[in-house]
Protein backbone atom coordinates (compact mmCIF):
# COMPACT_ATOMS: atom_id res chain seq x y z
CA UNK A 1 0.00 0.00 0.00
CA UNK A 2 1.43 3.37 -0.82
CA UNK A 3 1.70 5.79 1.96
CA UNK A 4 4.19 8.56 0.91
CA UNK A 5 4.11 10.32 -2.40
CA UNK A 6 7.15 12.14 -3.60
CA UNK A 7 7.19 14.87 -6.53
CA UNK A 8 10.43 16.46 -8.83
CA UNK A 9 9.22 19.87 -9.72
CA UNK A 10 10.51 21.03 -13.02
CA UNK A 11 9.07 18.16 -15.87
CA UNK A 12 7.03 17.02 -13.65
CA UNK A 13 4.95 19.16 -11.17
CA UNK A 14 4.89 21.86 -13.17
CA UNK A 15 4.02 22.32 -16.91
CA UNK A 16 6.89 23.39 -19.49
CA UNK A 17 5.39 26.78 -18.54
CA UNK A 18 5.51 26.49 -15.13
CA UNK A 19 2.17 26.00 -14.22
CA UNK A 20 0.24 23.35 -11.84
CA UNK A 21 -2.17 21.61 -14.25
CA UNK A 22 -5.80 21.45 -12.50
CA UNK A 23 -5.53 17.12 -12.47
CA UNK A 24 -2.05 17.29 -10.88
CA UNK A 25 -4.03 20.12 -7.54
CA UNK A 26 -6.66 17.06 -7.51
CA UNK A 27 -4.67 14.22 -7.88
CA UNK A 28 -2.73 16.10 -4.68
CA UNK A 29 -6.37 15.86 -2.88
CA UNK A 30 -7.19 12.50 -3.47
CA UNK A 31 -3.88 11.24 -1.83
CA UNK A 32 -4.57 13.45 0.96
CA UNK A 33 -7.94 12.33 1.48
CA UNK A 34 -6.55 8.57 1.42
CA UNK A 35 -4.00 9.65 3.96
CA UNK A 36 -0.99 9.51 1.95
CA UNK A 37 1.41 11.81 2.48
CA UNK A 38 2.73 14.10 -0.58
CA UNK A 39 5.98 15.63 -0.44
CA UNK A 40 8.54 17.68 -2.58
CA UNK A 41 11.56 16.17 -4.02
CA UNK A 42 13.78 18.73 -5.66
CA UNK A 43 17.00 20.31 -7.08
CA UNK A 44 15.69 23.40 -6.01
CA UNK A 45 16.40 25.33 -2.74
CA UNK A 46 13.95 26.79 0.10
CA UNK A 47 13.81 30.46 -1.37
CA UNK A 48 10.46 30.69 -2.76
CA UNK A 49 9.84 27.31 -2.89
CA UNK A 50 6.08 27.79 -1.96
CA UNK A 51 5.83 30.21 -4.61
CA UNK A 52 6.41 27.68 -7.45
CA UNK A 53 3.93 25.62 -6.48
CA UNK A 54 1.23 27.59 -5.95
CA UNK A 55 -1.34 26.13 -3.24
CA UNK A 56 -0.57 22.67 -3.52
CA UNK A 57 -0.40 21.40 -0.13
CA UNK A 58 2.40 19.18 0.49
CA UNK A 59 3.49 17.64 4.08
CA UNK A 60 7.27 18.05 3.61
CA UNK A 61 10.01 19.64 1.17
CA UNK A 62 13.22 17.49 -0.14
CA UNK A 63 16.10 20.17 -1.13
CA UNK A 64 19.00 20.71 -3.02
CA UNK A 65 18.65 17.30 -4.37
CA UNK A 66 18.01 15.88 -0.82
CA UNK A 67 20.65 17.84 1.16
CA UNK A 68 17.77 19.77 3.62
CA UNK A 69 14.62 18.49 3.99
CA UNK A 70 11.86 20.02 6.83
CA UNK A 71 7.98 20.06 7.13
CA UNK A 72 5.94 22.27 7.77
CA UNK A 73 6.51 22.42 11.32
CA UNK A 74 10.06 20.67 11.96
CA UNK A 75 13.49 20.28 10.31
CA UNK A 76 14.22 16.47 9.50
CA UNK A 77 17.87 16.38 7.68
CA UNK A 78 20.31 18.89 6.77
CA UNK A 79 23.57 18.16 4.91
CA UNK A 80 26.29 20.46 3.40
CA UNK A 81 29.49 21.23 2.83
CA UNK A 82 32.56 21.04 4.68
CA UNK A 83 34.72 24.46 4.95
CA UNK A 84 37.63 22.83 2.96
CA UNK A 85 35.77 21.42 0.47
CA UNK A 86 33.53 24.88 -0.34
CA UNK A 87 36.80 26.90 -0.51
CA UNK A 88 38.50 24.46 -2.83
CA UNK A 89 34.86 24.87 -5.14
CA UNK A 90 34.99 28.76 -4.53
CA UNK A 91 38.43 28.45 -5.82
CA UNK A 92 37.95 26.81 -8.86
CA UNK A 93 35.19 28.92 -9.61
CA UNK A 94 37.89 31.98 -9.39
CA UNK A 95 40.69 30.30 -11.30
CA UNK A 96 38.72 29.28 -14.09
CA UNK A 97 36.27 31.64 -14.79
CA UNK A 98 32.83 30.13 -14.13
CA UNK A 99 29.68 30.43 -13.96
CA UNK A 100 28.03 29.17 -10.84
CA UNK A 101 25.99 29.87 -7.88
CA UNK A 102 26.17 28.45 -3.98
CA UNK A 103 22.93 27.51 -2.40
CA UNK A 104 22.15 28.42 1.05
CA UNK A 105 19.17 28.18 3.59
CA UNK A 106 18.03 31.26 2.01
CA UNK A 107 19.87 32.81 -0.62
CA UNK A 108 22.04 32.16 -3.53
CA UNK A 109 25.63 33.31 -3.91
CA UNK A 110 27.63 33.91 -7.15
CA UNK A 111 26.52 34.69 -10.88
CA UNK A 112 23.93 37.04 -11.17
CA UNK A 113 23.18 35.66 -14.49
CA UNK A 114 22.56 32.13 -12.88
CA UNK A 115 20.94 33.22 -9.86
CA UNK A 116 18.52 35.07 -11.86
CA UNK A 117 17.29 32.51 -13.84
CA UNK A 118 17.64 29.76 -10.87
CA UNK A 119 18.41 27.42 -13.85
CA UNK A 120 14.84 28.18 -15.31
CA UNK A 121 16.71 29.92 -18.16
CA UNK A 122 18.69 26.93 -18.79
CA UNK A 123 15.84 24.27 -18.63
CA UNK A 124 14.00 26.65 -21.46
CA UNK A 125 17.22 26.58 -23.88
CA UNK A 126 17.88 23.31 -23.09
CA UNK A 127 14.00 22.06 -24.06
CA UNK A 128 14.35 24.72 -27.60
CA UNK A 129 18.36 24.72 -28.56
CA UNK A 130 19.14 20.90 -27.35
CA UNK A 131 21.51 20.59 -30.40
CA UNK A 132 22.29 23.94 -31.43
CA UNK A 133 23.62 26.03 -28.18
CA UNK A 134 26.89 24.45 -26.50
CA UNK A 135 27.55 25.35 -23.40
CA UNK A 136 30.19 27.70 -24.51
CA UNK A 137 27.93 29.37 -26.58
CA UNK A 138 25.75 29.46 -23.55
CA UNK A 139 28.06 30.73 -21.14
CA UNK A 140 29.09 33.77 -23.38
CA UNK A 141 25.35 35.09 -23.39
CA UNK A 142 25.07 34.44 -19.41
CA UNK A 143 28.86 36.49 -19.18
CA UNK A 144 26.88 39.39 -20.65
CA UNK A 145 24.50 39.45 -17.27
CA UNK A 146 27.27 38.75 -14.82
CA UNK A 147 27.38 41.09 -12.13
CA UNK A 148 31.32 40.37 -11.08
CA UNK A 149 33.88 42.52 -13.15
CA UNK A 150 36.60 40.60 -14.22
CA UNK A 151 38.87 40.05 -10.97
CA UNK A 152 40.35 37.64 -8.87
CA UNK A 153 38.50 36.02 -6.20
CA UNK A 154 34.85 36.92 -6.64
CA UNK A 155 33.74 33.87 -5.27
CA UNK A 156 36.74 33.59 -2.32
CA UNK A 157 34.75 37.14 -1.84
CA UNK A 158 31.29 35.94 -1.00
CA UNK A 159 29.71 35.59 1.94
CA UNK A 160 29.18 31.90 2.30
CA UNK A 161 31.87 30.58 4.38
CA UNK A 162 29.82 31.46 8.04
CA UNK A 163 26.93 29.53 7.01
CA UNK A 164 25.86 26.20 5.71
CA UNK A 165 26.14 25.77 1.96
CA UNK A 166 23.87 22.60 0.66
CA UNK A 167 24.74 23.18 -3.20
CA UNK A 168 26.62 24.54 -6.17
CA UNK A 169 25.45 24.81 -9.36
CA UNK A 170 27.88 24.82 -12.09
CA UNK A 171 27.92 25.51 -15.99
CA UNK A 172 29.53 22.50 -17.78
CA UNK A 173 29.03 20.41 -20.16
CA UNK A 174 28.51 16.54 -19.60
CA UNK A 175 32.14 15.79 -20.78
CA UNK A 176 33.14 17.51 -18.17
CA UNK A 177 31.70 15.62 -15.91
CA UNK A 178 34.96 12.89 -15.24
CA UNK A 179 37.29 15.70 -14.61
CA UNK A 180 34.90 17.17 -11.39
CA UNK A 181 34.45 14.03 -10.68
CA UNK A 182 38.40 14.14 -10.08
CA UNK A 183 39.06 17.29 -9.08
CA UNK A 184 35.90 16.79 -6.20
CA UNK A 185 36.15 13.25 -5.05
CA UNK A 186 34.25 14.47 -1.65
CA UNK A 187 31.54 15.82 -4.16
CA UNK A 188 28.55 13.74 -5.79
CA UNK A 189 27.51 15.28 -9.15
CA UNK A 190 24.15 15.04 -10.58
CA UNK A 191 22.40 16.92 -14.13
CA UNK A 192 18.60 18.07 -14.87
CA UNK A 193 20.06 19.23 -18.21
CA UNK A 194 23.33 18.85 -20.43
CA UNK A 195 24.27 22.74 -19.35
CA UNK A 196 24.98 22.30 -15.72
CA UNK A 197 25.61 20.46 -12.84
CA UNK A 198 24.34 20.01 -9.48
CA UNK A 199 27.33 19.57 -7.16
CA UNK A 200 26.43 18.25 -3.42
CA UNK A 201 28.40 16.66 -0.69
CA UNK A 202 29.66 13.12 -1.29
CA UNK A 203 26.86 10.63 -0.58
CA UNK A 204 24.03 13.07 -0.80
CA UNK A 205 21.23 12.56 -2.88
CA UNK A 206 17.25 13.19 -3.62
CA UNK A 207 16.92 9.24 -2.01
CA UNK A 208 18.94 9.82 0.82
CA UNK A 209 16.31 12.97 1.71
CA UNK A 210 13.46 10.83 0.96
CA UNK A 211 15.01 8.04 3.60
CA UNK A 212 14.98 10.47 6.11
CA UNK A 213 11.73 11.81 5.19
CA UNK A 214 10.12 8.42 5.91
CA UNK A 215 11.61 7.47 8.73
CA UNK A 216 10.16 10.69 9.83
CA UNK A 217 6.67 9.68 9.28
CA UNK A 218 6.93 5.92 10.01
CA UNK A 219 6.85 4.58 6.49
CA UNK A 220 8.69 2.16 4.12
CA UNK A 221 10.63 2.49 2.08
CA UNK A 222 8.75 0.16 -0.74
CA UNK A 223 5.17 2.17 0.42
CA UNK A 224 7.06 4.90 -1.46
CA UNK A 225 5.75 6.14 -4.96
CA UNK A 226 7.93 8.99 -6.89
CA UNK A 227 7.96 10.80 -9.91
CA UNK A 228 10.53 12.25 -11.84
CA UNK A 229 11.76 13.47 -15.32
CA UNK A 230 15.43 13.78 -15.50
CA UNK A 231 18.98 12.26 -14.10
CA UNK A 232 19.32 13.68 -10.48
CA UNK A 233 16.03 11.53 -10.09
CA UNK A 234 17.45 7.99 -11.09
CA UNK A 235 18.37 7.17 -7.62
CA UNK A 236 14.67 7.86 -5.92
CA UNK A 237 12.84 6.67 -8.95
CA UNK A 238 15.36 3.16 -8.97
CA UNK A 239 14.82 2.74 -5.36
CA UNK A 240 11.11 3.44 -3.87
CA UNK A 241 8.56 1.58 -4.04
CA UNK A 242 7.30 2.30 -7.75
CA UNK A 243 9.31 4.72 -10.02
CA UNK A 244 7.30 6.68 -12.41
CA UNK A 245 8.99 8.54 -15.28
CA UNK A 246 7.10 10.98 -16.98
CA UNK A 247 6.36 10.68 -20.50
CA UNK A 248 8.81 13.72 -21.35
CA UNK A 249 11.92 12.13 -19.56
CA UNK A 250 15.11 11.51 -20.61
CA UNK A 251 14.94 7.86 -22.57
CA UNK A 252 17.18 6.44 -20.16
CA UNK A 253 15.17 7.55 -17.08
CA UNK A 254 12.10 5.83 -18.12
CA UNK A 255 14.33 2.77 -19.08
CA UNK A 256 14.31 2.17 -14.93
CA UNK A 257 11.24 3.37 -14.10
CA UNK A 258 9.10 1.20 -13.25
CA UNK A 259 5.74 3.09 -14.88
CA UNK A 260 5.90 5.85 -17.55
CA UNK A 261 2.80 8.06 -17.54
CA UNK A 262 2.26 10.71 -20.14
CA UNK A 263 4.03 14.00 -20.16
CA UNK A 264 3.92 16.89 -17.44
CA UNK A 265 1.48 18.83 -19.59
CA UNK A 266 -0.61 16.04 -20.04
CA UNK A 267 -2.05 15.40 -17.23
CA UNK A 268 1.21 12.99 -16.44
CA UNK A 269 0.34 12.48 -12.72
CA UNK A 270 -3.36 12.00 -12.76
CA UNK A 271 -2.94 9.56 -15.25
CA UNK A 272 -0.26 7.61 -13.58
CA UNK A 273 -2.03 7.23 -10.13
CA UNK A 274 -5.42 6.40 -11.52
CA UNK A 275 -3.90 3.45 -13.51
CA UNK A 276 -1.70 2.18 -10.56
CA UNK A 277 -5.36 2.22 -8.78
CA UNK A 278 -3.94 4.84 -5.52
CA UNK A 279 -6.58 7.10 -6.63
CA UNK A 280 -9.95 7.17 -8.41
Amino acid sequence: MIKAAFFDIDGTLLTSDAEVLPSTSRAIEKLHQNDIICCIASGRGPKRIRSLVGDLPMDAYILYNGQIVFSHDAGIYEHYFTQETLERLAMFGDEENRQMIFGGRKSFYGSKSMRMGQRRLIKQLYHYFPEKVSVKELEKILKKWQIFPKDDNRFMSLPIFSQPIYQCVLLSPESETKRLEEMFPDCHFTRSNPYSVDVIPKGGSKIVGIQKTLEHYGIKQEEAIAFGDSWNDTEMLKEVGIGVAMGNANEDIKELADYITDTNNNDGIMKALQELKIIR
